[in-house]
């Protein structure tokens, strides 16, 4: 995939323009496409994509608030149906689609039918038949193998058991999964303390009481150009009782505390080794996942809208369940960039030979990195196994740190990859990082193309 400057909507130079304004043109821009709110808070239909596997699911379902006809193929194309449903049915539809097809959301809440119907036509639009050419290359490897030697379980560790422990529940609309975002975005805050570089804020959304959080460290050569790291935030559970209910569990230790354990440590360590990307990086924990993608998908609509240049966005989502032979899954479906995605199986080759992976898919909407795809953005996402034999404890009272054996061991490959991620894709080009001394095992610079 090239990597291209796109000006913003404003006309500005994307290399000058600060990443305060930027994102003050995608708040503003994110409250202008949100006039109608999505149904994840309004008591009245929200229009959704869903998988026609996931539609088949939903026309089941008994008691439904709408009428059986209101469920309506209004549009399908590629296997994706668009429909109307109430609000008040989209954690029955999420809880069934876990128990029939084990997927997270499985489906895309839309802000509106127009944003609805323009993920159908860019369905209905032909897709190249061949990956783009790309430049990302693997070339900082003094870089990654400091910000690997930083990279600490114990942090890790404590991350996951304060969200699993210290909080009932994550859930989007519970008191809770607000107190949850507000501790994320503090911990990040004490993380970025001395770097006026790096900013950390909540972002409000229109769809949810649950803010995502995004720290962002400046970009020095290319600001305009901006890397997402993402895992969701927010937690449910289908045997916890009423969600509305301020002591609900849903510890969701797995699902997804293992992906913002991830996140933050590689800031972390990306402070303590004075990390300043070219490009723009933002690290986002995204509200309200569960029930639709709703966070990731208002931020990804809002940068669009405001003609952000996303140039790589990885999502990890489940990080610390070993169930598989291969310790990566790597989802390589129709919602996912076949370049990058090629990228990151290169990066893990690289960097951690000793590892096996294996390609695999979840389906339409399974988590965020669908919502950048469906924002037309390169996305990619690692998984912690293969899909089918992953956590089978998610979504459940028992999706704790004792499920996963109180270890991060797992984690800590996907922290690994996370930062040779970040650092890789983030450079303007080869960068000049090959200090006296510093040996690779097998030679002392290495770059390829991905094609």
């Amino acid at each position: 995939m090239k990597l291209t400057s796109r000006s913003l909507a404003t006309g500005l130079h994307p290399g000058r323009i600060s990443i305060g304004l930027l994102l003050t043109l995608v708040l503003s821009s994110a409250a202008f496409a949100s006039q109608e709110p999505a149904g994840s808070v309004s008591k009245e239909g929200v229009w959704i994509t869903l998988g026609a596997d996931a539609f088949e699911v939903l026309a089941d379902l008994e008691d439904l608030r709408y009428e059986p006809e209101a469920l309506d193929r209004v549009a399908r194309y590629s296997g994706v149906v668009l429909t109307r449903v109430h609000s008040d049915d989209l954690p029955r539809l999420s809880a069934e689609l876990h128990r029939t097809h084990q997927r997270c959301a499985g489906f895309i809440a839309h802000a509106s039918l127009e944003q609805a119907r323009r993920e159908m036509a860019r369905l209905a639009a032909d897709r190249p038949t061949e990956a783009p050419t790309g430049d990302y290359t693997i070339d900082q490897m003094l870089l990654v193998q400091r910000l690997e030697a930083a990279i600490g379980k114990p942090q890790m560790l404590a991350t996951i058991d304060h969200l699993s422990n210290d909080f009932n529940n994550r859930y989007h609309a519970n008191p809770a999964g607000l107190a949850a975002a507000e501790w994320i975005r503090d911990q990040w805050s004490g993380l970025a303390a001395g770097r006026p570089d790096v900013t950390v804020e909540l972002y409000q959304h229109s769809a949810t009481s649950q803010p995502s959080v995004i720290l962002t460290f400046d970009g020095v050569g290319l600001p305009g150009e901006v890397v997402v790291l993402g895992a969701h935030l927010d937690s449910v559970s289908f045997d916890g009782g009423d969600s509305g209910d301020p002591g609900y569990l849903a510890p969701g230790a797995d699902d997804d505390a293992s992906g913002i354990a991830v996140l933050s440590e590689v800031i972390r360590v990306a402070m303590v080794e004075n990390f300043r990307p070219d490009r723009t990086v933002q690290f986002i924990g995204y509200a309200a996942e569960e029930v639709g993608l709703v966070g990731s998908g208002e931020i990804a609509a809002a940068y669009q809208a405001a003609g952000v240049n996303v140039t790589a966005v990885l999502q990890l989502d489940m990080t610390a369940y070993f169930g598989s032979v291969q310790d990566i899954g790597v989802l390589s479906e129709a919602w996912t960039d076949s370049a990058l995605t090629s990228f990151v199986t290169d990066l893990i080759d690289f960097y951690q030979p000793e590892l096996t992976w294996a390609t695999t898919a979840c389906g339409y909407a399974c988590s965020d990195h669908a919502s950048w795809d469906a924002q037309g953005y390169p996305a990619a996402m690692s998984f912690e196994s293969l899909f089918g034999q992953h956590n089978p404890e998610i979504h459940t009272t028992d999706d704790t740190l004792t499920t996963l054996g109180d270890s991060v061991d797992h984690a800590y490959k996907f922290a690994r990859l996370a930062a040779a991620f970040m650092a890789e894709v983030a450079k303007e080009g080869a960068g000049d990082i090959f200090a006296d001394g510093f040996e690779t095992g097998t030679t002392d610079a290495w770059s390829v193309v991905v094609p």
